[in-house]
């Protein structure tokens, strides 16, 4: 593994999560890897605000707190003008990452300008199954990679100059403002490097740490998929979770460039289509 040189710059947003922030930054903090750290607030009431205050570590560099909260594009675009490295990236507030993925994925990218975003495995670590994603592994100048047409926002490196121009408008989407879908179709490839890096997410019903376990109900601290597909208790999100990592694993990008070709098309022809796939079940 060729060593990361360059310190990346990390973006980690957060709004009303103390407990999980709490662990997720004494995680990030005991991995020696160098890099450098954005927080961005969303007008916090929980004490998370004070944990973000607090931190004194030297790869700390930019503290913001803002009054309302406005979610993640504004939090993105300050990011996006602040950052000093070419490779940056976003973590979650409820991730737990494996130490040195910096290490890893930073120099793919440098070296390959071929890849869009290259992230950690942020299901279950039982959801991973080489086998059945054979298809979708391919081979980059030697590098083996997963390729899907986007990874999750809770962990993920690029290079700045091929985020910036896929920036969503204020109009699109719900989570990270940055359009996979055009990536790919512009000849980037997303995935996820082998041998794979896997992180855990607490937010997610199976693990241990999940916060929605002790309540049984989202609510406003559940994840934003969560609470923007309105699943009515933990249990329905998590099996929610585990089909969408199986589906990750089989279904061809070129579907769901299709799918997503679909969902877009305005036209008299894209809308009996999506009526066709909703009442069918699959891609025509």
């Amino acid at each position: 593994m060729k060593k990361n040189t360059k310190p990346v710059d990390l973006l980690l947003i957060t709004w009303n999560r103390r407990e999980y922030l709490e662990k997720t930054i004494d995680n990030l903090l005991a991995d020696p890897t160098d890099f450098r750290l954005y927080c961005w607030d969303n007008a916090s009431e929980d004490g998370t605000q004070d944990i973000i205050a607090s931190l004194n570590d030297p790869r700390i560099v930019k503290k913001h707190f803002s009054k309302e909260n406005i979610k993640q594009r504004a939090p993105t675009l300050w990011f996006f003008e602040e950052a000093k490295s070419d490779v940056v990236g976003k973590i979650d507030d409820d991730i737990l990452l494996p130490h040195g993925w910096t290490d890893v994925i930073a120099p793919l990218i440098r070296d390959n300008n071929q890849f869009g975003r290259l992230s950690c495995w942020n299901y279950m670590e039982d959801d991973w199954d080489e086998e059945l994603a054979a298809n979708k592994i391919i081979d980059v100048n030697g590098t083996k990679i997963f390729q899907n047409m986007w990874v999750g926002g809770t962990s993920f490196l690029s290079r700045l100059d091929h985020l910036t121009p896929f920036i969503q408008p204020e109009n699109m989407g719900y989570g990270f403002p940055i359009d996979q879908y055009s990536m790919t179709k512009a000849g980037l490839i997303n995935g996820y490097p082998l041998p794979m890096l896997f992180a855990h997410h607490m937010d997610d019903p199976r693990s241990k740490h999940c916060l929605m376990n002790k309540t049984g109900v989202v609510g406003e601290q559940g994840s934003v998929t969560a609470r923007y597909f309105g699943f009515k208790d933990p249990d329905e999100y998590g099996r929610w979770i585990a089909d969408d990592a199986k589906n990750t694993l089989i279904e061809p990008v070129k579907k769901q460039i299709k799918r997503v070709d679909i969902q877009r098309d305005q036209s008299l022809t894209g809308k009996v289509r999506r009526k066709l796939e909703n009442k069918l079940g699959w891609v025509i």
